[in-house]
C-alpha cells in the first residue's frame, strides 16, 4: 500500500543536505519572475521601460489575440474575485513582488523556518489581496478544522484565536476600536471556555468524534446540498462570504488530508504550523479555484519538501515557468489559428466551442459528422492550452518554493488508451479520486474477480466521486447554492459514465495483454497515431453530455454524440 501512495518520505538531515545555495539558481529564478512582471503587469510603467505591445511592435513582431487592453500581454493567470485594484495587472504585480519574497524566504532561512516563512507571506498576499476580514474568516475555518482533527491539550489558546478570527470577520464594528476591542476578549475567552467545555469532550468520544471530524472534512459538499435543498425549500440562496468560500474550495485537499489522517500518516499531535504549511502556501493563491488539488495532502506536501536538492527543484520550476509562458501567451492565437482553418476548409466549428455547437443543434441548426468531431477537438484543446499555462504556473510556484511536485499534466496527448490519458491529463485531481475513492473500492470489493474490482472502483471514482465531489461542488461555488445548478450538474451523469466505462475497458484491457512500449519506431507506430487520436477524440466527444443548454435533452445530445460516429438518428 505504501509504496501506491508515493515515495518514501525524507528526513529532516536529508533536507539539511539538500539545501545548499546557488546564487545563479537564484538569478534564474528572479530573472524569470522579472519576466513576468514585464509581460503581465505594469511594472514596465515603473521601469520606464515601453509596454510589450509596442514593444513587439517594434521588433516587427504582430501577432493577434496576445495583448490586452492595457498593451500587457493578456494572461489567464489571475487572482480570482478580488476588487482591492483597479486592474488584474496590478493583482499579478502585488502577488509575483510577494512570490519573489517567499521564494527569497524559503531558499535562504535556516529549515526550521522555511516553511513558517511560506505561511507568513501567504498570509500577507491574502491580506493585501483581499483584506483582513476574508483573511480571518479563512484563518478561523482552517483553525477549527484542525482542533476537530488535533484535539489535544493547551489548545485553548487557537480555540481563542479563532473565536477572534470569527469575531473580525463577521461581528467587530468597523471604525468602533473600543467596543470592538471589550468584545474580542470575551470572545477570545468564551472560546476557549467552549472549547474546553464542549469541543474537547465531545471529540474524547469515538462516536460524536468521528461525526465531527466527517462534517468537518466534508463541510463543502454539506454546505452546497443544504444550501441548493434550502433555496428550493424557500426560494432565497444562500450568500457565501468570500473568506468561507476560499475555505470551501480546498476541499479537495481536505479530503485528501484527511485520508492521510485516517491511512495514519499524520501526526496525531501535529504542531499548527505543520498543519497549517499544507493549505497556506503561495502556490495556492493565483486562481485559487484552479487545480485546487495541486498539491494534494499533508504527507505529499510534507514527504516532497525539499524531498531533493533545492536547486534542481527550483530549476525544474524555472523550466516550467517557460513552458507556462507558452501557453499563457500562444494559447489564444493558437485557437483562432486552428478556427481559421477548418472554417477555411468549409467545416463550422463555432469558435471551437462545443456548448455553441450544441445550442446551434437543439436550436434545430445542422451540424455535420465532420463538424462535430473538429469542434469537440478543437474545444478540447482550446480548453487544455488555456488550462495548461495556470496549472504549470502554479506547480512551477510549488518547485521554486522547495517542493517536488509532479506536473499537473504530461503531455497527454501522447496517451494511447484513456487510462494513461487520465493520468497524464490530470494527474494531481486523479490522484484525489483515486485516493479518496478508487483505493476504498478496489481493496474491499470484488477480491476475486479482478476485471469487476477495476469496474467497480473506477465507476466510483470517475463516475460517481467525479461527478459529486468533483464537479457538483464546483459548479454551485461559480453559479449559486440553488437547486437548479445542483440539477444542471446531475443532469450531466452520461459523461461521467461514459469516462469511466471507457477508463475502466482501457484497465482491463492492459490487464489482459502485455504491451509493447508505445511510440516505439517499429511496423505499429501507425498504431499508436491512430490510437492517440482516438483516445482524445472519444474524451472530447463525451463532452457534449457536459455542455448541456437551456432546452436540451438527453434525446439530443445521444443524437449530436453519435452523429460523431456518422450515426443519423431521428
Amino acid at each position: 500500500m505504501a509504496g501506491l501512495l508515493g515515495k518514501p518520505p525524507v528526513t529532516d538531515d536529508q533536507r539539511r543536505a539538500h539545501d545548499r545555495h546557488d546564487w545563479r539558481v537564484v538569478a534564474a529564478v528572479l530573472g524569470m519572475l522579472a519576466l513576468y512582471l514585464y509581460l503581465f503587469t505594469h511594472a514596465a510603467d515603473y521601469l520606464g521601460l515601453p509596454r510589450p505591445e509596442p514593444l513587439a511592435r517594434s521588433l516587427g513582431l504582430n501577432i493577434p489575440h496576445v495583448f490586452d487592453g492595457s498593451h500587457n500581454v493578456s494572461s489567464n493567470v489571475v487572482i480570482t474575485l478580488t476588487q482591492r485594484f483597479d486592474t488584474n495587472d496590478d493583482e499579478r504585480m502585488v502577488f509575483l513582488l510577494l512570490l519573489a519574497a517567499a521564494f527569497l524566504s524559503a531558499y535562504f532561512l535556516p529549515l526550521a523556518w522555511k516553511q513558517p516563512a511560506l505561511i507568513f507571506w501567504s498570509l500577507v498576499a491574502v491580506w493585501l489581496l483581499y483584506g483582513s476580514r476574508v483573511l480571518a474568516a479563512l484563518l478561523g475555518a482552517q483553525l477549527l478544522v484542525y482542533l476537530v482533527l488535533h484535539p489535544r491539550r493547551g489548545d485553548g489558546w487557537v480555540a481563542a484565536l479563532t473565536g477572534l478570527a470569527f469575531h473580525w470577520a463577521f461581528w467587530w464594528p468597523a471604525g468602533a476600536l473600543e467596543p470592538g476591542l471589550a468584545g474580542a476578549v470575551l470572545v477570545a475567552a468564551g472560546a476557549a471556555a467552549l472549547h474546553g467545555l464542549v469541543l474537547r469532550p465531545l471529540l474524547a468520544r469515538e462516536t460524536s468524534a468521528r461525526v465531527l471530524r466527517t462534517l468537518a472534512v466534508q463541510s463543502a459538499i454539506v454546505t452546497v446540498t443544504l444550501g441548493a435543498v434550502g433555496e428550493a425549500l424557500t426560494g432565497r440562496a444562500w450568500s457565501l462570504p468570500l473568506g468561507i468560500l476560499l475555505f470551501f474550495w480546498q476541499w479537495e485537499r481536505l479530503i485528501l488530508y484527511h485520508v492521510d489522517y485516517k491511512d495514519g500518516r499524520i501526526p496525531r499531535r501535529l504542531s499548527l504550523t505543520r498543519f497549517l504549511a499544507v493549505f497556506w502556501n503561495p502556490a495556492v493563491i493565483p486562481n485559487w479555484n484552479w487545480g485546487v488539488s495541486i498539491g494534494q495532502g499533508y504527507a505529499h506536501v510534507h514527504d516532497n519538501f525539499l524531498a531533493e536538492d533545492k536547486n534542481r527543484l527550483a530549476l525544474a520550476g524555472v523550466k516550467l515557468l517557460g513552458v507556462a509562458l507558452l501557453y499563457l501567451i500562444f494559447w489564444n492565437w493558437g485557437r483562432h489559428l486552428a478556427v481559421d482553418f477548418f472554417e477555411g476548409l468549409g467545416i463550422p466549428v463555432f469558435n471551437a466551442r462545443t456548448r455553441s455547437m450544441v445550442s446551434h443543434f437543439v436550436a434545430g441548426g445542422e451540424v455535420s459528422t465532420p463538424s462535430v468531431l473538429a469542434t469537440t477537438f478543437l474545444d478540447l484543446a482550446r480548453w487544455t492550452m488555456l488550462w495548461a499555462g495556470v496549472v504549470h504556473f502554479k506547480v512551477a510556484i510549488w518547485r521554486i518554493l522547495g517542493f517536488r511536485m509532479e506536473p499537473y499534466m504530461d503531455r497527454p496527448w501522447l496517451a494511447t488508451d484513456l487510462a494513461t490519458f487520465w493520468r497524464r491529463f490530470t494527474f494531481h485531481y486523479r490522484e484525489f479520486l483515486v485516493r479518496a475513492f478508487y483505493y476504498p473500492v478496489f481493496f474491499r470489493y470484488f477480491r476475486n474477480h479482478p476485471r469487476l474490482r477495476v469496474l467497480a472502483a473506477t465507476l466510483a471514482a470517475a463516475g460517481l466521486g467525479n461527478l459529486v465531489w468533483g464537479h457538483m461542488t464546483e459548479r454551485l461555488y461559480y453559479r449559486g447554492l440553488e437547486m437548479e445548478n445542483l440539477l444542471y450538474v446531475l443532469g450531466t451523469w452520461p459523461y461521467f459514465l461514459l469516462l469511466a466505462l471507457g477508463i475502466a475497458f482501457s484497465q482491463i484491457v492492459l490487464l489482459r495483454r502485455r504491451r509493447r512500449r508505445p511510440w516505439t519506431r517499429d511496423a505499429w507506430l501507425l498504431k499508436d497515431i491512430l490510437a492517440a487520436w482516438a483516445t482524445l477524440q472519444y474524451f472530447a466527444l463525451i463532452h457534449i453530455f457536459a455542455r448541456p443548454v437551456p432546452g436540451s435533452t438527453l434525446g439530443d445530445l445521444t443524437r449530436l454524440f453519435l452523429r460523431g460516429f456518422g450515426i443519423e438518428m431521428g
